[in-house]
């Protein structure tokens, strides 16, 4: 028994070369493109406009946050560094008062604080008992 096997091409195998080569020619042509100087150039001029673009969209926003009475991002950021140096300050003070407080005898931390004197005498008891 004579059997004719006739190869089916696979399509699959050669999408993905196809897809490789292709891929490999656009990375040539890009890297090309982009190691020349006008590329470069290019590329600095577009992120200078956008600096640009940036600084007035900051400083526009920044006079309409003024004028509806809103605190801006720069406002935001100085009052979270104020709040980071009383932070700061803050336990700084703390350890020093652990300090003083570990140097300080210990006698005098486990005394009870004193008491100020009583003048005051309640009225003495009424003889013959409760008033009832």
């Amino acid at each position: 028994m004579t059997t004719n096997e006739t190869t089916t091409p696979d399509f699959s195998e050669a999408w993905r070369d196809w897809a490789t080569q292709s891929e490999r020619q656009w990375n040539e042509f890009f890297n090309q493109m982009m190691g020349t100087e006008e590329f470069s150039q290019g590329l600095g001029r577009n992120l200078d406009v956008f600096l640009h673009f940036q600084k007035t969209m900051n400083e526009a926003m920044g006079s309409f946050f003024t004028a509806m009475n809103v605190p801006t991002r720069t406002d935001v950021l100085a009052l979270g560094d104020r709040m980071l140096a009383i932070e700061n300050r803050l336990a700084a003070m703390e350890a020093q008062l652990s300090m003083a407080l570990a140097a300080a005898p210990a006698s005098a931390n486990s005394a009870a604080p004193a008491r100020p004197k009583r003048t005051k005498r309640p009225p003495p008891a009424a003889e013959g008992g409760s008033a009832n």
